[in-house]
């Protein structure tokens, strides 16, 4: 990469340790509390959580917790799996989960041929489109407000 001045580099980083990551959420994250107004929202968890049938993984998801949202990351349901409600069963409990984190809402994005209806069939609202992304197909982004009730 071509230095942008004399003082400062570019450096492209393939696979960026679990460690570098960390700290740059970190200081994204230290600096966005900063500046809201309630320090309650400085709160933050990622965790995943696992479907096994014995020792064989067969569903699972990855949520990021902050500022009272949960990023559901991923969810995913093994093919040979799906249509046996694993999926469902597995939204809602992240739901449960954020709901005991203090969560608001859950917000994610599918495409369209992965599974944008199952989220809408389960209360999820489409708050935002990128069509022809990737090409032939659209990136939904969806998002869940939470209640007590909710899961």
């Amino acid at each position: 990469m071509e230095p942008i001045s004399n003082e400062y580099t570019m450096e492209r980083i393939t696979n960026p340790s679990e460690s570098l990551q960390e700290d740059l959420w970190h200081r994204l994250h230290e600096y966005s509390v900063s500046k809201l107004a309630d320090q309650n929202l400085e709160s933050k968890e990622f965790f995943a959580i696992l479907v096994k049938e014995g020792e064989t993984l067969v569903a699972a998801s990855l949520c990021y917790l902050f500022f009272k949202g949960l990023n559901l990351q991923l969810l995913w349901v093994a093919e040979g799996k799906r249509g046996q409600d694993l999926g469902t069963k597995l939204l809602k409990q992240i739901e449960s989960e954020a709901l005991g984190l203090g969560a608001t809402l859950v917000f994610g994005y599918s495409f369209g041929f992965q599974a944008p209806k199952f989220y809408t069939k389960l209360g999820y609202e489409e708050v935002g489109k990128i069509p022809n992304y990737p090409e032939g197909q659209n990136c939904y982004f969806l998002c869940k407000k939470l209640t007590n009730n909710s899961p």
